[in-house]
């Protein structure tokens, strides 16, 4: 990598505007503004001196144009730009392409009224096949300005990049929360697939309506996972801990909101597990597979919502039928399920105590009950100490034991769980 310095380019002094790197020649492009306001492009090389970029094998600026925000497709054989052409514009800022053909741009066409309104469509950004734009002319945003994207489909395809554009075939996405917000202006978003970063621009209420710098990192054309999490009586939970592993390894993390709702950017045909965690409630879990064929959108979304309930410390859960059909000694598949919520939590708390009763009526027999009763016992010992943390503290009762109860057949097993802070 060498670094040079283009001595001409100080006659534009504060005129220089914005500066973009041609991907394949390494040529820099900029815009420059003059003293009406108009923006003009520009191109600086290693080999040549600073020049003003022709297009279609003329100027392409018509007086009172301007030309802004340059950007180019991987290999830098497209270019597109934001040109407010009085004349030959759907109204506004309109989005331009061009197509460099070895030697020369070719004449730039509007990309359309499928992207461009009659407001203004700004700050384009090419991100692998699709292309970001800012836009205030969609009913989404009520006037604001708000950050959408459109895929780059074309007929045919050369290299890394679309011999043809489509553009104006191609569905037009606002992107989700909290990449937009309501009642505030979203643009110039830029993407790095390399580190796996994007930036973008916002007014937003809580900075007063100053313009801030927001980022997020994560796969931007991937899912979108987002949801509310409640209580069993359905009252949102702000502040819950989200958690996103891949094996051992958490990939990323998120908390809800006041009003109880989170998103996570996941990446596309990936298995996930995720865990939400929020003091004195069971945990709650859930695997997701973001698999998904490629469509007309960048981002697909998915709404997962949860309900979490409160940890009872020092009171009784109850869980009944754990076991198999008859006299089965052995946890069900079911039952397992059931005591996942318990032992989840265990893991997550493992300073806690357990105290663990379980009573059986099968039979008239209370002998026989008792005798059932301690083999489940055993079988459920075994599980707990396979499944938590030896630091928790676990006490088993046989609550058939010597009670006449446990004699009227009803069929009923019952276990008795009370969860206590843990033992000194």
């Amino acid at each position: 990598m060498g670094f040079w310095a283009d001595t001409s380019l100080s006659k534009y002094g504060e005129n220089v505007d914005y500066v973009v790197r041609q991907p394949g020649t390494g040529d820099l492009y900029f815009t420059c503004t003059d003293k009406n306001g108009d923006s003009y492009l520009y191109c600086s090389s290693q080999n040549r001196k600073a020049r003003q970029v022709r297009l279609g094998g003329g100027l392409f600026f018509n007086k009172g144009m301007t030309v802004e925000h340059p950007t180019f497709t991987e290999d830098g054989r497209i270019m597109i730009f934001s040109s407010l052409d009085r004349h030959r514009s759907f109204g506004g800022y309109d989005l331009w392409y061009t197509v460099f053909d070895g030697k020369k741009w070719e004449k730039p066409r509007n990309l359309g009224n499928r992207i461009n309104t009659d407001s203004d469509e700004i700050s384009p950004w090419v991100y692998r096949d699709c292309l970001l734009f800012a836009s205030n002319g969609r009913k989404e945003d009520d006037g604001n300005l708000g950050v959408y994207a459109t895929r780059l489909i074309s007929d045919r395809v050369e290299g890394d990049t679309v011999g043809m554009f489509q553009i104006g075939r191609c569905k037009v996405q606002r992107l989700p929360a909290p990449l937009n917000a309501d009642d505030a202006d979203d643009f110039d978003m830029v993407f790095d697939s390399l580190t796996g970063c994007g930036y973008w621009v916002s007014h937003r209420t809580e900075t007063s309506g100053d313009s801030q710098l927001y980022s997020f990192e994560g796969a931007l054309d991937g899912v979108l996972l987002w949801g509310l999490v409640m209580d069993k009586l359905d009252n949102p939970l702000p502040g819950v801990q989200i958690f996103v592993r891949q094996g051992d390894q958490v990939v990323c993390s998120s908390e809800t909101d006041e009003d109880g709702f989170y998103h996570l950017y996941l990446q596309g045909d990936q298995y996930y597990d995720i865990s939400y965690r929020l003091d004195d409630y069971f945990s709650g879990y859930e695997s997701i597979n973001t698999t998904k064929e490629v469509g007309e959108y960048l981002i697909a979304e998915a709404r997962r919502d949860l309900k979490l309930e409160k940890l009872p410390l020092g009171e009784r859960l109850y869980y009944e039928d754990l076991f198999g059909p008859d006299v089965d000694i052995e946890l069900s598949e079911l039952g397992r399920e059931r005591l996942e919520p318990l032992v989840r939590f265990l893991n997550d708390n493992p300073e806690m105590s357990v105290d663990v009763s379980l009573s059986n009526d099968v039979t008239t027999n209370s002998r026989f009950n008792t005798l059932l009763t301690d083999q489940r016992l055993l079988t459920l010992r075994n599980y707990l100490f396979q499944m938590v943390p030896p630091t928790v503290v676990i006490h088993i009762h046989n609550s058939c034991a010597g009670i006449e109860g446990c004699s009227n057949a009803s069929g009923l097993s019952r276990l008795v769980v009370q969860i206590n802070k843990g033992e000194k």
